[in-house]
Formats: C-alpha cells, sequence, structure tokens
C-alpha cells in the first residue's frame, strides 16, 4: 500500500501541460475499456478520497492520512495526484459530491533499470466530470461497482476518451475545469442562497414558479420565486408576510420583463406593492 501511494506523487515527473484539460496516459494502453457504475457507498468513498486529496493540495500535506490510504486500498483506485503542481494543475474533483461512474483502463509500464527493466501494470479512470483517478491493482474494486459495461457498446457512456478513437466512438467525456479559488468562493455564495421550503404555488409561468412559504409567524412568511430550469430562487422582499393572503392578492409573473409583481388587489390593475426580477 506504501508503494502504491507513493507512486502517486512519483507520477509527477510525467509529461503534463499546466491547465491543460486531458491526463496524459504513458506506456502501452491495452484496448480494453469499461464505465464502472458505482454503488452509492463507492461514490461517497470516492468523495471522501478526492476531499481528501484537495485537502492535502491545499494545505501542503506530505500525503493521504491512513484512513484515506484504507478507502483506496478498498477501492483500488485514489485519485490521481501530480505531486509538483498545485491543485489548480491536477484533476481532482474538488466539487464534495459523490462519484457516479468512471470509466477506465489499464496501461502496461516499462522502466529501464540498472540490470534488467521494470514492468508493472497501472489504471488509469476518468468520472463523469472528468476527474482523474489512478489504480495499480487492476480495475476498481468490485466492492464499489454497481454494474459496468464495455466501451464501444453503443448504450455504454464513455467518460475516457483516447486521441486514437475512431469518429464513431461514443464520448460522454467532460472538460475538466481546473479548480479556481474565486470560482468555488462565488459557487458557494450562490448555493447558500435561500432554498423555498414546501409551500403553496401561487403562480406558475415559462419555467418559473412562486410559492408562499409559511414560516413560525405571519411576519416570517415570504414569497420565493424559482428559475425551475437552474433551480436558482430569489424571496421577494419588501413584502409584509403578515398582510399578504394568496387568495385576495394577485402574483404574476413577466417572463418577457423578468421580473414578479405582487398586487394589492387580485390583478394587476391594483396597486404594486411588492417584487423581484426573476432568478
Amino acid at each position: 500500500m506504501t508503494e502504491f501511494i507513493s507512486r502517486l506523487f512519483i507520477i509527477s515527473v510525467l509529461s503534463f501541460p499546466a491547465l491543460s484539460f486531458a491526463i496524459t496516459i504513458p506506456g502501452n494502453i491495452h484496448p480494453e475499456r469499461y464505465t464502472f457504475f458505482l454503488t452509492d457507498r463507492g461514490g461517497e468513498m470516492l468523495r471522501e478520497m478526492n476531499d481528501a486529496a484537495v485537502s492535502v493540495k491545499l494545505n501542503n500535506k506530505v500525503g493521504f492520512s491512513a484512513e484515506a490510504q484504507s478507502k483506496a486500498a478498498a477501492a483500488n483506485i485514489s485519485p490521481l495526484l501530480y505531486a509538483a503542481s498545485p491543485l489548480e494543475q491536477n484533476f481532482i474533483r474538488y466539487d464534495s459530491k459523490p462519484v457516479k461512474a468512471l470509466t477506465c483502463l489499464v496501461t502496461t509500464r516499462t522502466m529501464p533499470g540498472q540490470n534488467k527493466n521494470y514492468t508493472w501494470e497501472e489504471t488509469y479512470c476518468l468520472d463523469e466530470t472528468g476527474a482523474a483517478y489512478i489504480g495499480t491493482k487492476g480495475w476498481p474494486s468490485r466492492a464499489i461497482v454497481e454494474k459496468s459495461c464495455e466501451a464501444g457498446v453503443p448504450s455504454c457512456p464513455v467518460y475516457l476518451g483516447l486521441n486514437n478513437d475512431p469518429p464513431t466512438m461514443r464520448n460522454d467525456a467532460a472538460q475538466y475545469i481546473p479548480y479556481n479559488s474565486k470560482r468555488v468562493s462565488r459557487n458557494k455564495e450562490s448555493n447558500s442562497q435561500p432554498k423555498p421550503a414546501a409551500g403553496e404555488m401561487v403562480a406558475e409561468q415559462d419555467g418559473y414558479v412562486v410559492n408562499y412559504v409559511k414560516g413560525s409567524s405571519c411576519a416570517d412568511n415570504k414569497l420565493v420565486v424559482k428559475n425551475t430550469s437552474s433551480g436558482k430562487t430569489a424571496e421577494i422582499a419588501g413584502l409584509n408576510g403578515c398582510s399578504f393572503d394568496p387568495r385576495k392578492n394577485a402574483v404574476i409573473i413577466f417572463p418577457q420583463n423578468e421580473y414578479v409583481g405582487v398586487y394589492s388587489g387580485p390583478t394587476n390593475a391594483s396597486e404594486e406593492i411588492a417584487s423581484v426580477d426573476l432568478p
């Protein structure tokens, strides 16, 4: 196991163009390629290993913790780390989400020695986001795999494409987006926006819905508009929840004008008492 983990760091000597969107796979690549769909537990294991790998990079740690090494041994694969490169120049998944599927291949590596050549096999995988993984004990462990299919079968998604694949070969590979601390901060801020709880739907139009969400008191009541395509939400501010009544006050969505209006009466002919731009 120590040899496996150390090899993850030795691999930094490979050709690696900064901010490239494709990994370099060395050695003699075997023709077999499979996509493995992970169990819920398997996806969580890889999520935890990815989080550990991100922590290694961001905190300049020497290597994985014993717990992360144990998970790597159980899964037969681990996040691919380029030791000499920062997180921005790695292919480590940093969204802290479970991994759903991997497409993997095996390659034979040969290194000349003083008295003989040394040969070993390495497994390379990409997940559905383009994040990379490596192993040295064959395919991912059956313990983390729910089902698999062979690349080349039309119904089998392929997340790891090769430069010499025929044009008819299916390719579902996602372009990996390198880590960027500013972008991650923005994503965290956008994910922290208010999410509507279950409530009464008072308006729906062209992919937008407005829910009337009741709180513990009338002052906590609120109207929340949601973009059903993106999932983004916006709360209609400046509205007194104690005075709003969904049976008396009209709520109208104007997609072309990109806003929602709330009115004092049953139609928009009455006074507008609150509004918000569509998210």
